[in-house]
């Protein structure tokens, strides 16, 4: 009571305004006590503010062999053991089961005033639980839990104003969900319009490009003149054009362009101790998978010994994922090393933009996907690699592409920052409300409701009552025991 309360509320306990009972769980050894027809409710069920439906039900001699007990539709649940503080609301009449508190609410609160009342104080409740593996809460802290009562009609207009405000966050959510989503065929269709040409389509009018079928020539030709072995990919050969592109265009492997070499990782067992803790960094898939596109972060180093059993690709160098996650790519921020369930990619000098290879992968990565055969853990080899199509734009329009792609994106990325600060604001909204409807901010106070202590004054009464009733009745049965030993 020491609180600064609004003009005509009180505060009370839990006790005072509702029953609070918990559930119980018939024997599980007994087969009779289960598959009958009374619903039965567990955590798990509670995933709404609304309980529709349970996994599990109980039968009448379950019910009546157990502490187990039917709480009618529009009880408030409350659990109180190992997830603590979960709230939803029976609509149907159902058991729980003892890790849930049934809560019946008197005439003096309205049950949904109730409802988001506990809400708005669950967090701090559950502070309450203790227990080391599973901590859990006694119905006395439940039932010593003050709530702040206002005046019934008040209770009315605040559970009108909450129903109204909530009902438009979720308008707001709902809108607001389509946003990822959005964002991503944004991104999907910017780099399908990129490896198509579509994307520089008016931005090539006029100018005069070098063909992607020269520029793939010199490139082999410039190869062969530096190095004085065979390599993968240095001859000029005609491709099958997989979708129709500018005549400017032309498509070659990638090897042409560059070395295409997995990664390695020769020692075993892999996780020898011996292999880490040095100062090279080394990747593995999931870094790739979390990267977006540019690797800044890596958990495991190799030491020198790991190192002289690998190989430190350089910074720049486009990875693609061929086992677990197929075709996932990210580029190289450091020097790194990584195994040979990863490929790197590592373009000849001037030639074939890893950023360009990178957005074609990302359009193609499902494709590459079927390749891989239907085992516990996929993987896709080189040679489906060494075979791949790619399109071969001009260079400077390679490298116009990227420049526009990434300016594309980065408006993207503004967009999809700002969609996350206002998601995580409309998140902490609900509460903020409930702090403010609780502390009579929400709602005006007017004379005419009345006053919470003349509630509070009847709820003591009924007590007194209960009481005293209550003791005549073991007044008499006492009484009568009484004359029965004296008979």
């Amino acid at each position: 009571m020491d609180k600064q309360m609004p003009k005509n509320w009180v505060e009370t306990c839990l006790g005072n305004l509702a029953q609070v009972q918990s559930g119980g769980t018939p024997s599980r050894s007994n087969k009779d006590y289960w598959n009958g027809n009374i619903p039965w409710v567990k955590i798990s069920d509670i995933k709404e503010i609304y309980v529709d439906e349970t996994t599990e039900f109980i039968t009448e001699e379950g019910l009546k062999n157990s502490s187990a007990r039917i709480f009618p539709k529009g009880t408030i649940l409350f659990t109180i053991f190992a997830t603590l503080g979960k709230i939803g609301i029976l609509n149907i009449d159902a058991a729980t089961n003892q890790a849930i508190a049934g809560i019946t609410p008197s005439k003096f609160i309205d049950d949904k005033y109730l409802t988001y009342s506990l809400i708005d104080l669950s967090n701090s409740i559950s502070e309450y639980g203790k227990g080391v593996a599973q901590k859990n809460i006694n119905q006395a802290i439940l039932k010593d839990t003050l709530i702040p009562l206002p005046p019934l009609t008040e209770q009315n207009r605040i559970v009108a104003k909450l129903d109204t405000l909530f009902a438009q966050l979720e308008t707001i959510k709902t809108s607001m969900e389509k946003i990822p989503v959005l964002l991503k065929n944004f991104r999907q269709q910017v780099l399908t319009q990129a490896v198509t040409g579509k994307l520089t389509e008016e931005w090539r009018k006029g100018k005069d490009l070098e063909s992607g079928e020269d520029f793939l020539k010199r490139v082999i030709k410039l190869r062969k003149e530096k190095t004085f072995r065979k390599l993968p990919g240095l001859e000029y050969k005609m491709l099958d054009h997989p979708y129709k592109v500018d005549e400017s265009w032309t498509f070659g492997l990638l090897q042409n362009f560059g070395e295409l070499t997995r990664g390695k990782s020769k020692h075993r067992p892999r996780n020898d101790e011996k292999l880490f803790g040095g100062d090279f960094p080394f990747i593995q898939t999931g870094e790739i998978s979390r990267s977006n596109g540019l690797i800044t972060n890596y958990k495991n180093t190799y030491s020198e010994f790991g190192l002289a059993q690998s190989r430190l690709f350089p910074k720049g160098t486009l990875c693609i994922t061929i086992a677990a996650n197929i075709a996932e790519t990210g580029i190289l921020d450091f020097d790194a090393c990584f195994p040979d369930s990863v490929v790197g990619y590592l373009p000849f000098e001037n030639s074939y933009s890893s950023k360009f290879a990178m957005f074609y992968f990302n359009t193609i990565q499902q494709d590459l996907e079927h390749y891989a055969p239907a085992t516990a853990q996929k993987n896709i080899n080189l040679g489906i690699l060494f075979d791949v199509a790619f399109p071969v734009p001009p260079l400077e329009e390679q490298q116009e592409i990227v420049s526009r792609v990434e300016s594309l994106f980065a408006k993207a990325d503004a967009i999809e920052k700002q969609y996350e600060t206002l998601k995580q604001k409309i998140d902490t909204l609900p509460q903020a409300i409930l702090h403010k409807a609780f502390k009579g901010e929400l709602t005006e106070q007017l004379d005419s409701d009345g006053d919470a202590r003349e509630l509070l004054k009847e709820i003591q009464e009924l007590k007194n009552a209960t009481k005293v009733t209550k003791n005549v009745k073991l007044e008499k049965l006492k009484s009568f025991k009484e004359k029965v030993k004296l008979s």
